[in-house]
C-alpha cells in the first residue's frame, strides 16, 4: 500500500473513509472504548502507530501490545472514553488529539465491546502511566499497512481463543515484540478503509 506522501493527504483520506464518531452501539455486553494514536515519529517524521505494552504479570492482559483504552466510566460516551484513557495512559490531553474517525467496534475474546477511534496525535511529549504501562511502542504505519507483514496464527502460549471466538487473529512481528488479537484485528480494519474496502 502506498500512503500519501503529506500529513494532511493521510488525514484527509481517514476523515473521508472512517465513519463519523458515533454513541455505542447496542449490545449487552461490557464497554469500553480505545484511541488508534497516529504519530509523527523518528529521524523523519515518518507516520508511526502508538502502542502501550503492558506490564508482565498474572492479570489477563499481561506483556500484551494495545491502544491507550480502557471501560467506560459512567455515562461517557466512546469518544469521551478514549480521550480520557489516552490521557491517563500516555499523558495527551484531549486539546493535542485530533479525532479523524471511527472503525467498526468488535467483541473480545473476554467479552467486551470495544469502539476504537482513530487519531492523529500532535507531536507532544509522552508521559506512560507507570502501573499500567511498561513502556510506549512506535511501529512504522507503512510496515502495518503492508500484507507481506502479516500472518494469521492460534494465540500465543498460554492463550487460547474462547468457544465461539475466531481460533486465529491477524499477527505482526515487529523485532521480537508480536502484535496480535482484538489491537491487531483495528490495525487491519485500518488498513482496508485506507483500501477503500468495508
Amino acid at each position: 500500500m502506498i500512503l500519501p506522501h503529506r500529513v494532511a493527504d493521510l488525514d484527509e483520506q481517514l476523515r473521508e473513509r472512517l465513519a463519523d464518531v458515533a454513541d455505542w452501539r447496542p449490545t449487552e455486553l461490557r464497554r469500553a472504548a480505545v484511541l488508534l494514536p497516529i504519530v509523527a515519529h523518528g529521524a523523519g517524521a515518518a507516520d508511526h502507530v502508538l502502542f502501550c505494552v503492558r506490564h508482565q504479570g498474572t492479570h489477563r492482559h499481561a506483556g500484551q501490545i494495545a491502544f491507550p483504552g480502557g471501560m467506560r466510566d459512567g455515562d461517557e460516551s466512546p469518544l469521551q472514553t478514549a480521550l480520557r484513557e489516552t490521557r491517563e495512559e500516555v499523558g495527551v490531553a484531549a486539546a493535542h488529539v485530533d479525532v479523524l474517525g471511527e472503525l467498526p467496534p468488535h467483541e473480545s475474546s473476554t467479552g467486551i465491546f470495544v469502539h476504537c477511534l482513530v487519531a492523529r496525535l500532535q507531536p507532544v511529549p509522552l508521559v506512560p502511566e507507570e502501573r499500567e504501562v511498561a513502556r510506549l511502542l512506535h511501529m512504522p504505519l507503512a510496515d502495518l499497512l503492508d500484507d507481506a507483514n502479516w500472518q494469521h496464527r492460534a494465540p500465543p502460549h498460554p492463550y487460547r481463543s474462547p468457544p465461539g471466538m475466531p481460533a486465529t487473529s491477524p499477527q505482526f512481528e515487529f523485532g521480537d515484540e508480536l502484535l496480535w488479537g482484538l489491537t491487531a484485528r483495528f490495525v487491519r480494519d485500518l488498513a482496508k478503509h485506507l483500501r477503500g474496502e468495508r
